[in-house]
């Protein structure tokens, strides 16, 4: 039976540029990524802070400054966003020979990977602790991570996104 991961990074362009700038370390401050579009610069990404003051992927650069008047803002790089990703996804070789990135990481969703799983849960001792081992390890390097197994990429995916809580496991029907 067929069992994939779905590991979302939701906030990847924003914890990839802390962790340039400071290495591992976390801001502290609502941050955003920004993209030119045809009304001005719009926010693309945010992080934790930003989100928490109301900061939306998509609003206008200026709303958001409303927002947080101590906000920083760095411009959007999808090239080093794919970059990173591709290299996050071969680092997840250690749990899995299977891995590929989801997305180029510069969307407003963040970025995910793919692992295929099947066979290789019992190496870390079942399902539960290879999610919970893969997103500490995601963690400790900056990032902030989810995952979510099933049977399903579909499941996996939905799983990941809008279930409770930082790992979800869907039973083999």
């Amino acid at each position: 039976m067929r069992r994939l991961i779905s590991l979302w990074l939701p906030t990847f362009a924003t914890d990839r540029l802390s962790r340039s700038s400071a290495g591992r370390k976390r801001r502290v401050k609502p941050f955003v990524v920004t993209a030119a579009s045809a009304g001005g610069l719009r926010v693309a990404a945010v992080n934790l802070h930003a989100a928490e003051a109301g900061i939306l992927p998509g609003m206008p650069l200026a709303d958001a400054r409303a927002l947080s008047p101590v906000l920083e803002v760095a411009a959007a790089d999808p090239l080093g966003d794919a970059e990173q990703l591709g290299r996050l996804a071969a680092w997840c070789g250690c749990f899995t020979p299977w891995t590929a990135p989801e997305s180029t990481g510069s969307g407003p969703d963040g970025a995910g990977l793919w692992l295929d799983a099947t066979g290789c849960a019992h190496l870390f001792g079942g399902e539960e602790a290879l999610l919970q081992e893969l997103v500490a390890r995601i963690q400790r390097q900056g990032f902030g991570a989810r995952a979510a197994i099933a049977d399903t990429a579909g499941a996996a995916w939905a799983m990941v996104r809008f279930a409770e809580g930082a790992q979800t496991i869907v039973v083999p029907a």
